[in-house]
């Protein structure tokens, strides 16, 4: 669960630095991928243009595409929301300056977490599966 929902669910407050916008209002409307950049961008780079290579599987799947910057989020897919990137780093427990990559499901939940790359046949089977299981429930 991620922690800004945690939060409001116990009634506690979040750290006023890392409040604003962040990933809970996509619950249950969409899968968030986030793109968290290393210093040199180059992992980072080569993720976005795989996924940019596949934006009509992306949209079959409900996935916004985000990059969390130091200071920014940039949208590389869907649609565009006004979103903190210290709430989103708050969230998911990254680092700054650190490369990761981190699928959320439409429940909140962390699906996936690496370090590295990962093909996108391997994020849409994730993805597949997981709605395979509750279809078939």
């Amino acid at each position: 669960m991620l922690k800004s929902l945690t939060a409001d669910v116990f009634g506690m407050g979040v750290d006023p630095q890392h409040g604003g916008e962040s990933l809970v209002d996509f619950e249950w409307r969409y899968r968030v991928l986030v793109i968290f950049p290393c210093k040199d961008r180059s992992k980072a780079t080569r993720q976005a243009n795989m996924l940019a290579a596949e934006t009509e599987g992306l949209q079959e799947r409900d996935l916004i595409v985000l990059e969390v910057g130091r200071d920014d989020v940039k949208v590389l897919f869907g649609p565009h929301f006004d979103l903190n990137p210290s709430a989103i780093r708050y969230d998911l427990d990254v680092d700054d300056g650190v490369f990761a990559l981190l699928l959320v499901g439409k429940d909140g939940l962390i699906k996936l977490r690496s370090d590295d790359v990962v093909p996108i046949s391997t994020i849409f089977e994730l993805i597949d599966q997981t709605s395979q299981l509750k279809s078939s429930n």
